[in-house]
């Protein structure tokens, strides 16, 4: 029997507290995650890291009274592609175990924010903003709320709109890019496909040269497709159904190495592969 859907909030956390924590003196939530920089994240100040500290503290004991489940993610919030590579994969596993994900992007900075709705959005999450109904005016407010005071806790929710992605093959070369971390000539992008079991590409590439007649399919006349034939089936295929659309939309790009094409991803298929979910 499967179990009953819970409800999960994912929390990206500046310096705030009122905004992170209205909501739920009226609603229930079964799990947080709360998304915060620490010293193991990046390089900050360290009046900001004694403030972060603080309010991720504050929050966690706030949850932690109520007996609702925690969890802290240590996250490079001023990383656009962390925050969207993070916040995806959360709402994917939660999703993926039939609870219903919400997404507060009111409780951190502008930059956060962005990224984080676009996660969010991309993924099916309820993204909601906690409106502020005045801000900290001293340091005893600041300590007290964080940056805006909002303890009525009024919230909207914004409209999702469906993003026009890649076909699900295109993602995985674009995710293959991003954590290579450089070009890749075609042929290794045609090993990849194979080792991922992608159709048409089921024989590698290093065997096409070597391989027999035999391991090929037959067209309809019952011929052995040669294996010239072969390795220009998968490059055709590779070029049109992936390649192809992926320049452009803008996700690659190209650059003539000799004889070799190198395709290198771009910063907006970036996004791409860090709002997909499996990195």
């Amino acid at each position: 029997m499967a179990g009953l859907q819970e409800i999960v909030h994912i929390l990206p956390l500046g310096h705030e507290y009122d905004r992170a924590v209205a909501p739920f003196k009226k609603h229930s939530v079964d799990r947080v995650y709360i998304l915060s920089v620490t010293k193991n994240t990046g390089n900050y100040a360290d009046v900001m890291l004694e403030r972060q500290i603080y309010f991720t503290g504050k929050v966690r004991t706030f949850f932690e009274k109520r007996k609702i489940e925690t969890v802290q993610v240590e996250v490079e919030l001023f990383d656009i592609l962390e925050v969207m590579r993070h916040i995806s994969a959360i709402i994917k596993e939660e999703h993926g175990n039939g609870n219903s994900v919400h997404l507060n992007v009111s409780a951190c900075g502008r930059k956060t924010a962005i990224g984080a709705a676009l996660a969010g959005m991309a993924n099916g999450a309820t993204v909601y903003y906690v409106s502020a109904e005045t801000y900290a005016l001293d340091y005893h407010s600041f300590e007290e709320h964080g940056l805006s005071i909002c303890e009525s806790g009024n919230t909207f929710a914004f409209e999702n709109f469906e993003f026009d992605l890649p076909n699900s093959v295109c993602q995985k070369i674009l995710i293959k890019l991003y954590q290579e971390d450089r070009g890749l000539r075609t042929t290794s992008i045609r090993e990849f496909l194979h080792t991922e079991g992608v159709e048409g590409f089921e024989i590698h590439v290093d065997a096409i040269p070597s391989a027999s007649k035999e391991v090929f399919k037959k067209d309809s006349s019952d011929k052995s497709v040669s294996k010239r034939e072969e390795s220009i089936a998968q490059a055709i295929k590779l070029e049109k159904k992936y390649l192809g659309p992926l320049e452009r939309s803008g996700y690659i790009r190209r650059e003539r190495s000799g004889r070799n094409n190198i395709i290198y991803i771009t910063e907006s298929g970036k996004y791409v592969a860090c709002i997909n979910g499996m990195i």
